[in-house]
């Protein structure tokens, strides 16, 4: 049983670069493959674009990296005004026992005190999509192979 309360969410350093990239490849890896089929190449080369732009957040229960997120605000004449889920990976022996559930919660709950809609994309095939729709994310368009959601801002908590 998942101890929630062991948790943490830490940024990312260089020297994590290794470890999650393995992290993606075992949690994501197989829908890529399902979908593209798996380039070892491409996907470094995609990994590494990503993480030059910005590196994740690591997921932590008990001090042991189990996943990854990014949350990031997003500017500009598209996103202003709107928080971004990417790179939420969670290794498949914490799958389904409530860990992306508190992992997403926190993020929603400072979206929600920011009063900010919350956006992600994800893999069609991706059963993670039936988390996020518990979670508030309405599916807002398909580009295929993905779903683009967006969670509209839930009333800010009273202080």
């Amino acid at each position: 049983m998942i101890d929630l309360s062991l948790i943490k969410i830490i940024p990312a350093n260089d020297s994590h670069y290794d470890s999650i990239y393995r992290m993606k490849k075992e949690a994501y890896g197989g829908y890529i493959t399902q979908i593209w089929g798996w380039d070892e190449d491409k996907q470094k080369e995609f990994f590494t674009h990503d993480w030059q732009k910005q590196k994740p957040s690591i997921i932590l229960y008990n001090n042991e990296p189990i996943g990854t997120v990014s949350f990031v605000k997003k500017e500009g004449p598209f996103f202003a005004g709107r928080y971004f889920i990417e790179h939420f990976y969670i290794l498949p022996q914490y799958q389904n026992q409530g860990v992306g559930a508190y992992v997403l919660k926190h993020f929603l709950d400072i979206a929600d005190d920011a009063g900010l809609p919350v956006n992600l994309m994800v893999l069609n095939i991706n059963p993670s999509i039936s988390l996020y729709m518990r979670a508030g994310f309405r599916l807002i368009e398909t580009k295929e192979p993905f779903f683009i959601m967006e969670r509209k801002a839930g009333k800010a908590k009273q202080q």
